[in-house]
């Protein structure tokens, strides 16, 4: 939620330094408090990027306080712990910085503005540059409304001494640390909540890999969900899981203090047999006739080692009731990580043409003979649209 100072001492949200159209702030939070948990009962999480003045700020406290009442989380006193989504269910949670619970009785402080500036602009036109060390001013008030503290990250240990609750991470900062310390990593995620966020120079709001980030423990992977692609068809399948309410159980070997425990003694072996389809449409922009060459493209996304790939035949002029019958067959060495991904095209002498997909967890595939809906580029199901297959799971 980016908010800046707007006329007649009303707050504004919208993304600073860009040409975007801005928003009154307390018609958003009265947004969010109808439908926030019309889909799940857990908490919702607002991170606030604060570009207001300490008056408009105070502003924004009264409007949080009227608009969400009872439903907002904010203790006086920090948490010994991080409370669990279970603990905040039906709370709306803000993330944000916070003045120390010792400052002296006054209606504004002085805090770092670390983490603030590392989310501002994923646009082309820059935000000025700030001094290190720079101060921002902040509201007592608004502080008073805050739930998760917000810390720049300085290093694991550092963050993770620093008594706050939430740091941010860009893709680029967040896939280097898992590259060279993938331990120091999961460590920070068993202490703190770790969001990451696509990299400033995706100016056309394209989308990074999630997958890395959730299999080293980060909790909140931000991605660009007006940008239907990959990374978004793989969040949906992701978060099918446990009923799809938002929130998901880490594997038991990314909760341990334990460095040498091994997900490996969990090897499958997934094994598909790719029967048939029915009723797969042609696609939206299609120039060509009413009937195409449909294939699909079977992934697991997960660990490195598990990241494979294949394909079936290709079925020409057969969107009516294509049969395959064609048997794939997968070694998966981390179960929890792995997310399976079913992609049906057109097959094209230039560029194959997209159809439909379906990806899910793989914990949630049962065995036996099964058949799922494919989903548009938008997430929608397409009418009538089935895949047919039988599933077989054994240990590897």
């Amino acid at each position: 939620v980016d908010c800046w100072d707007g006329p007649d001492e009303e707050p504004v949200i919208y993304h600073g330094y860009t040409l975007t159209s801005k928003i009154f702030f307390r018609d958003v939070l009265s947004a969010i408090k109808d439908y926030a948990f019309q889909s799940s009962p857990y908490p919702v999480i607002l991170s606030i990027e604060n570009h207001c003045s300490v008056k408009q700020q105070t502003v924004m406290a009264t409007y949080i306080r009227s608009i969400f009442g009872d439903l907002l989380y904010a203790p006086e006193e920090t948490p010994n712990r991080i409370p669990s989504p279970h603990d905040l269910m039906g709370k709306i949670v803000i993330k944000g910085k916070k003045l120390p619970n010792n400052l002296s009785n006054t209606d504004e402080g002085e805090v770092s503005d670390e983490d603030e500036a590392a989310d501002v602009s994923n646009e082309s036109v820059k935000p000025p540059k700030k001094d290190s060390g720079h101060k921002i001013k902040l509201s007592q008030e608004f502080s008073a409304c805050v739930g998760f503290k917000a810390v720049g990250f300085k290093g694991v240990e550092e963050s993770i001494n620093s008594k706050g609750i939430f740091v941010s991470l860009g893709e680029n900062k967040a896939l280097k640390l898992i590259d060279n310390d993938r331990d120091g990593v999961i460590k920070l995620n068993q202490h703190m909540l770790v969001r990451t966020y696509p990299a400033g120079s995706r100016t056309d709001s394209s989308n990074y890999n999630p997958v890395p980030m959730w299999n080293a423990g980060c909790q909140v992977v931000a991605l660009n969900f007006q940008t239907n692609s990959e990374p978004m068809q793989l969040l949906q399948g992701k978060f099918m899981d446990n009923g799809g309410c938002g929130y998901l159980l880490k594997p038991g070997f990314l909760l341990s203090d334990d460095r040498s425990a091994s997900p490996r003694t969990s090897r499958k072996r997934l094994s598909i047999t790719i029967v048939s389809g029915y009723q797969l449409p042609k696609p939206n922009d299609s120039k060509k006739g009413e009937i195409i060459d449909p294939f699909i493209k079977i992934e697991v996304h997960g660990v490195k080692e598990d990241t494979q790939q294949c394909k079936t035949s290709v079925k020409e002029n057969n969107g009516f009731n294509p049969r395959w019958d064609e048997h794939v067959s997968f070694v998966i060495s981390q179960p929890d990580h792995a997310i399976i991904r079913f992609v049906v095209y057109d097959h094209d002498r230039c560029v194959d043409d997209f159809i439909g997909y379906f990806a899910l967890p793989f914990h949630s595939i049962q065995e036996g003979y099964r058949h799922f809906s494919l989903l548009n580029k938008h997430g929608d199901k397409i009418p009538m649209a089935l895949i047919l297959l039988k599933v077989e799971i054994k240990e590897a």
